[in-house]
């Protein structure tokens, strides 16, 4: 094995976006390849946590996440100005699926849908003409299929 593994380094003005998706393995993949080959994401800043987008909307089951999640965003959105925020979640999610957390009525899409409304509309509050966009990962099959949620 090498002693170190090198890449240039190419340091960017402002980035492309500010992404925020589940950190889910099965997924990662998928979403770099969605990011950059259909998004033509070439710099982008990232927050990649389990169930993405939910724990900006914990406030009443998890207020120090949310607080903690705000101002990660805040800073993120004041020192590297991305030209707009790209929110992801996406199908069988094992984070949304796990009723330790919250209850749903076994609605997770429905409960992570809400979430990314939440969150979207929280955005915008928050920073006012930083462009918000909403996504879907779906499985089809052999695939993800990636749709745009207008909520």
């Amino acid at each position: 094995m090498p002693a170190a593994f090198r890449s240039a380094f190419a340091p960017c003005e402002q980035p492309d976006a500010l992404v925020i998706h589940c950190s889910d393995p099965r997924f990662q993949k998928h979403f770099h390849e969605f990011l950059r080959a259909h998004l033509g994401l070439d710099t982008y800043g990232l927050v990649a946590v389990p169930g993405g987008v939910q724990f900006l909307t914990a406030i009443d089951y998890l207020p120090k996440f949310s607080w903690v999640g705000w101002r990660w965003l805040k800073f993120l959105v004041d020192r590297t100005r991305p030209r707009r925020v790209i929110l992801i979640v996406h199908d069988d999610c094992l984070w949304y699926k796990d009723s330790r957390f919250w209850q749903h009525g076994g609605d997770w899409k429905g409960a992570a849908l809400s979430d990314l409304a939440k969150v979207r509309e929280g955005i915008r509050a928050r920073f006012g003409s930083l462009g918000v966009e909403t996504w879907f990962a779906r499985i089809d099959g052999g695939e993800v299929v990636f749709e745009a949620v207008g909520l």
